[in-house]
């Protein structure tokens, strides 16, 4: 067995080397560190089941005869590298774009300057015509940037602006690269960030939090959107919008959520700006700011006043559902026959618990194998109800990691909630 893997705290450009080298090395999978930065672990949340990755739990790490290793060339930066430093007859690449140091030998590798390790592995992805989605384009995108600093870092190549450019070409979203990406700013927008943390209030309008604000800038300020975004951040809301004065007869409302049910770039239009769903910027030309705030009010209330989505109206049937009775073998065979990580156990129409790829894993002697599933289901498993919202579906995920979310009602199993679901949701495919 071939596997890739990465440095621990991994970032986006680490995530998207470890998708690039499936690409690169058939029949590999990408195996995810521990501990993951927390944008990465949200945008995992939801996408996970796009890409060719797992934990280490989920595999059988004795079997890697093939080690794929990127964005890194230190062993005390791999996931257990205890279990791969000396072993015996062990292949090792190396994809990496930090020149200093390293005490990893592959066989092979390509290490090279560049503002990420990505860039790289592209290069060989478009030498070899690779096919890839729009979602794995955005992904590759999310690491050059995060790396590069948006493309202005010092670090940053020719090779990396033309990378970025090919990936826009084959459909790559900068609204969810936006999303997920936390922008950099400097002491005068580290000012208006304490004012605003310090003396913002925030309103719970229609079951979401929204923080709607006035506040003085200096003439000039430019990228109050990255400061606004992380007021939202801090402060764990669904949707944020700030309206800044820098003198008498206008002003600059720049807004961002993470909910669909808030439109900021409808919200903006009405303010003769515009946007997309997820943020957007308008320039007022009033001298009464607080008249400005009042309408960015109401323009939000009316919007969480339309109906909603429920998960009743997003859920799907399970592709497949073991009884308890099954034997573990069986229900291995049942997962690795079926699109999903996670079988769900059901006996009479009640949910039971649910068996995945970690708890087979977990089957070492043939006894085990013959074993019934209810000797390994996990059973303390979120679950929905269908007249939840989906975001609590996504916070759920998040949380818990779980791609597959059963919906109850009545005590039985009315459907499932799956990453799918959502994006096809959140997306509007």
């Amino acid at each position: 067995m071939q596997i890739a893997v990465t440095h621990t705290h991994t970032d986006f450009d680490a995530l998207a080397s470890l998708v690039a080298a499936t690409f690169l090395y058939p029949g590999a999978v990408g195996v995810l560190p521990s501990q993951l930065r927390p944008n990465v672990k949200n945008f995992l949340a939801l996408h996970r089941d796009l890409f060719q990755v797992f934990s280490a739990r989920e595999l059988d790490l004795e079997k890697v005869t093939g080690l794929v290793v990127v964005d890194t060339n230190h062993w005390g930066r791999l996931d257990q590298p205890d279990l791969f430093r000396n072993r015996d007859g062990l292949s090792i690449d190396l994809w990496d774009h930090h020149m200093k140091g390293g005490d990893i030998e592959p066989g092979w590798k390509c290490q090279e300057q560049s503002g990420a390790t990505i860039t790289l592995m592209l290069r060989e992805m478009k030498d070899r015509d690779c096919a890839f989605s729009p979602m794995h384009a955005t992904l590759f995108l999310m690491g050059i940037y995060e790396d590069t600093g948006h493309l202005v870092y010092p670090s940053t190549h020719a090779e990396d602006v033309h990378a970025a450019g090919f990936l826009l070409e084959n459909g790559a979203d900068l609204n969810v690269a936006t999303a997920y990406l936390s922008s950099s700013f400097d002491g005068g927008h580290t000012d208006i960030l304490t004012k605003m943390l310090e003396f913002s209030q925030t309103h719970h309008l229609g079951g979401y939090e929204v923080g709607v604000l006035l506040m003085k800038v200096e003439n000039g300020l430019t990228m109050l959107s990255s400061v606004v975004a992380k007021y939202k951040e801090i402060k764990g809301l669904d949707a944020a919008i700030g309206i800044f004065t820098a003198c008498s007869d206008r002003c600059m409302v720049i807004g961002c959520a993470g909910v669909p049910e808030i439109d900021i770039g409808g919200i903006m239009r009405k303010l003769g700006g515009g946007g997309h769903t997820g943020a957007g910027s308008a320039m007022v030309r009033s001298d009464d700011a607080e008249s400005v705030r009042l309408r960015v009010m109401e323009f939000v209330a009316e919007q969480l006043n339309r109906p909603r989505t429920w998960i009743r109206d997003i859920m799907s049937r399970p592709e497949v559902l073991a009884p308890p009775s099954l034997s573990l073998r069986e229900a291995r065979s049942m997962i690795e026959a079926s699109r999903s990580r996670t079988v769900l156990v059901v006996e009479d129409g009640r949910f039971c618990g649910s068996i995945s790829r970690e708890e087979c894993a977990k089957a070492k002697t043939e006894a085990q194998w013959k074993a019934p599933v209810k000797s390994f289901m996990r059973r303390n498993i979120p679950v929905m109800s269908p007249g939840d919202v989906p975001r609590e579906a996504l916070r759920l995920m998040v949380e818990t990691g779980a791609g597959v979310l059963p919906v109850i009602e009545d005590g039985r199993l009315a459907g499932v909630v799956t990453r799918a679901d959502l994006m096809l949701h959140i997306y509007e495919f």
